[in-house]
């Protein structure tokens, strides 16, 4: 009778032990894949203000350079590209960068354009004969440099 007693106690603090130990698997494995995507998010908001801003800094610089004549509107939070008869406007506006094309003679102002970088601000000066671009998306901020073709 002692020996069978033995053996249900040895099976149950067996089982319990097992329970155990898949326990604490599960529970270290729900706290790596919380930390692991905790730490992907933070990657991928910083990419993609990073990657917003550059864009858009790369984007106003190959439009002014592929237009014939630049005007720098609304204290540098817009500009207007002319080529030929169209003009292509990029401006700020709602805290994101718009971009609206039509006909330079019809052209008065910004007025409800596609919104091409959400969450990015653009601000352009123009110094010395170059346009300085400044692309501000969260907490990243990306700048470049180009000449247009008028100068």
């Amino acid at each position: 009778m002692k020996t069978l007693l033995g053996k249900r106690l040895a099976n149950s603090v067996s089982s319990v032990g097992s329970m155990v130990l898949f326990l604490l698997f599960a529970v270290c494995s729900l706290i790596m894949i919380s930390v692991g995507a905790v730490t992907y998010s933070r990657i991928s908001d910083s990419f993609n203000g990073s990657f917003n801003s550059s864009a858009a800094v790369r984007y106003v610089t190959n439009k002014i350079r592929s237009g014939e004549r630049v005007v720098i509107e609304n204290d540098g939070a817009g500009l207007a590209v002319y080529s030929g008869e169209m003009v292509c406007v990029i401006m700020t506006d709602d805290g994101s960068v718009g971009e609206r094309n039509a006909k330079a003679e019809a052209y008065r102002e910004y007025v409800a354009g596609d919104i091409i970088f959400p969450g990015t601000t653009v601000k352009i000066i123009e110094e010395d004969g170059f346009y300085v671009i400044t692309a501000k998306s969260g907490d990243n901020v990306c700048m470049g440099f180009c000449r247009g073709k008028e100068g």
